[in-house]
């Protein structure tokens, strides 16, 4: 998903794959209880894929191959954009299966209805932030493809959703769209105290437009930032950029350390929406 930046408790059910912990992680994570290896897999944190990056095309084909996804729309969608992910050195990738994708929704809807237990300050910003928990597989459509992504040299995950959109669909993501919007006029920081057990921790949100580039395919382009109350460094930080075209919507999302907020992060991102579209 993309990734929320509420803090989350943990779910009762079986671990998931960390691949498929990275980004409900873009959306859910803002609002999730995580501790401090939510940065995700990942190997060292040097300096990271980059749009310069130069990847072998036989490498790159190979790793998109591996995903076996299918010939819908949405499948074609999200393995072109796996590809133009793996030339930037995401090689590591794994699609969500349909358990999984019904694990998330799930997921979701504990975290709307567990609500109450999250305060936010501005208290104006609290349903802006809650609405933020979206991602286009937790739409109630059909045809919905997610592959997470990851590289040797990133501590985080990056992920990949495309859902092919009805009309109810299509208003959800027109209201995810506003939402966005209205967080980064009125939201840019807020404080968040959140129940967890018997005691509470304190979160901080910092949230900023990226820095889309001149014709970008993406309509929204968010940064956010959270860090514990009582220390200066992010605990998380992630970036989110959604395109809609025609009757699908796309989603690439990173999260993890620092340096998945940054320009060349979003560069990359909208490099693999522009694939992903082209591909519908």
């Amino acid at each position: 998903m993309a990734a929320d930046p509420r803090p989350h408790r943990p779910s009762s059910r079986a671990p998931r794959r960390r691949a498929l912990a990275g980004i409900a992680a873009a959306s859910a994570l803002v609002l999730a209880g995580c501790g401090a290896d939510d940065a995700g897999d990942g190997g060292d944190a040097g300096a990271g894929p980059s749009p310069g990056a130069s990847v072998p095309a036989a490498e790159a084909s190979s790793a998109a191959a591996g995903l076996d996804l299918g010939d819908r729309p949405d499948q074609r969608m999200a393995e072109a954009a796996a590809l133009r992910a793996a030339t930037f050195g995401f090689i590591r990738q794994q699609a969500a299966s349909e358990q999984e994708i019904a694990a998330a929704r799930e997921d979701s809807r504990q975290r709307q209805a567990d609500g109450g237990r999250t305060t936010v300050e501005p208290a104006s910003c609290k349903p802006p932030l809650a609405a933020l928990d979206f991602s286009p597989i937790l739409l109630d459509q059909e045809e919905v493809t997610r592959v997470d992504v990851g590289a040797d040299s990133f501590s985080g995950t990056g992920t990949v959703e495309v859902a092919t959109l009805d009309g109810p669909g299509r208003q959800q993501v027109e209201q995810h769209l506003q939402t966005a919007n209205s967080l980064l006029a009125d939201c840019r920081q807020m404080d968040m105290t959140v129940r967890e057990g018997g005691g509470t921790e304190d979160y901080r949100l910092l949230t900023r437009p990226a820095e889309l580039s001149d014709g970008s395919p993406a309509q929204s382009g968010l940064v956010w930032q959270r860090s514990l109350a009582s220390e200066e460094s992010p605990q998380l930080t992630a970036q989110v950029l959604t395109a809609v075209a025609g009757d699908q919507v796309v989603m690439v999302s990173f999260s993890g350390q620092d340096q998945a907020g940054e320009r060349q992060f979003t560069l990359m991102a909208e490099e693999i929406l522009a694939a992903a579209l082209r591909a519908g």
